[in-house]
């Protein structure tokens, strides 16, 4: 999960990563119908509209017994609005407002969706949270909700490498050679983890905001920030997004067979750690991203690691090493080189806390809570 994630950081811990996750809304959604939008009464859109409405007013998210979404291709298709935080938004006080500002048919007999979200933020100003695209498709005599990146995938082209399903972005061109490299990197980690190679969908495309619109966000916080190359992966779908221009991201895939062992068992820091010091990050290795740790705590000899507010990118202009995969590519790092990696998967399976954390540190590494700030300012030195 890398930096497409701090494009919507705020929201990485809002919503469990795994399992049921149902909202307690008490107050209905009004789908306002923008007044453009003039066929919304038409007997296909009408229908459609409704399935949507009452899908926001069921109060659901990640039902696997859902009975809005089509689940043939992913058993979790709302998990894309998880950045949105959409459990929160049906409940927020005063009530965030959803407007529907069109409805229209598409390729393969689907109608997109689009739907614009806004609230009142505390200083009083109206914030626009997103807009929104689902899409619909009759099937077997009703209209069901799909997914963006469902529905892309049958417009797209596609590339079959090994067990991995390529999905190539219209301005995209296809490197074969970066996705047998992917292919080698799944065949390493299934060996790694001794269990068969991992068959998955991979989205790729130029830059991160490509595939926030194609996860099905017009409009979301940050979405053209500066640094723009980065993926996230979809671990309950087992889907890699890539806006790195590259078939090549072995971070995401390292997330997939974590989440696939150690489904229980997750920590940020550790787990995005993890990925890093296997995968690097953003293109470049672990060892890079601590040059440029290295380079901030030289400036910065007062450096504090707290796990529970540390978060961000070591301001030096790059956009690149965020303090949490890299120190906890560290961690990961020194455990291996410690205790070996049964000892590093043990971490992955167990810890789930900031006390687990530290509690891990110390059994692996001899460090106690109070002194790691200075154990990684002593090994950066």
């Amino acid at each position: 999960m890398n930096r497409l994630f701090y494009i919507i950081p705020f929201l990485l811990l809002a919503i469990s990563l795994s399992g049921q996750n149902y909202s307690d809304k008490k107050t209905p959604v009004k789908l306002i119908i923008d007044k453009n939008v003039l066929n919304a009464h038409d007997s296909n859109e009408k229908e459609i509209i409704e399935i949507w409405t009452n899908y926001l007013n069921a109060g659901e998210f990640k039902n696997p017994n859902t009975i809005y979404w089509d689940q043939s291709q992913y058993l979790y298709p709302d998990y894309f609005l998880w950045p949105m935080n959409l459990k929160q938004l049906v409940n927020k006080t005063p009530k965030a407002q959803f407007t529907l500002i069109g409805i229209f048919p598409v390729e393969n007999n689907h109608y997109a969706l689009k739907t614009s979200i806004s609230s009142i933020n505390k200083n009083n100003e109206i914030v626009l949270e997103g807009i929104l695209s689902v899409y619909a498709k009759k099937i077997n005599g009703k209209y069901l909700l799909i997914n963006s990146s469902q529905y892309h995938k049958s417009i797209w082209k596609k590339v079959k490498v090994g067990s991995i399903n390529y999905y190539v972005h219209p301005t995209h061109t296809f490197n074969s050679t970066e996705a047998d490299k992917m292919n080698t990197f799944n065949l390493k980690m299934a060996k790694l983890f001794n269990i068969p190679p991992l068959s998955f969908d991979y989205f790729v495309s130029n830059y991160s905001r490509e595939i926030v619109q194609l996860w099905g966000y017009d409009y979301m916080p940050k979405i053209y920030i500066p640094g723009q190359t980065g993926g996230v992966a979809d671990i309950n779908n087992s889907i890699v997004y890539a806006g790195n221009n590259s078939e090549y991201y072995p971070h995401e895939l390292v997330h997939l067979y974590t989440i696939k062992m150690y489904p229980d068992g997750y920590h940020f820091w550790l787990n995005e750690g993890f990925a890093t010091y296997i995968g690097g990050s953003g293109g470049k290795d672990l060892d890079w991203h601590i040059e440029k740790l290295r380079a901030y705590v030289k400036e910065n000899p007062d450096f504090k690691i707290s796990f529970k507010t540390l978060k961000g990118y070591i301001p030096n202009g790059l956009h690149s090493t965020e303090f949490r995969y890299v120190i906890g590519g560290l961690i990961c790092k020194k455990v291996y080189e410690s205790k070996g990696m049964k000892a590093v998967f043990k971490g992955l399976e167990t810890v789930r806390t900031d006390a687990d954390l530290y509690r891990f540190i110390e059994e692996n590494l001899g460090v106690k809570k109070d002194d790691f700030s200075n154990y990684v300012r002593n090994i950066l030195k």
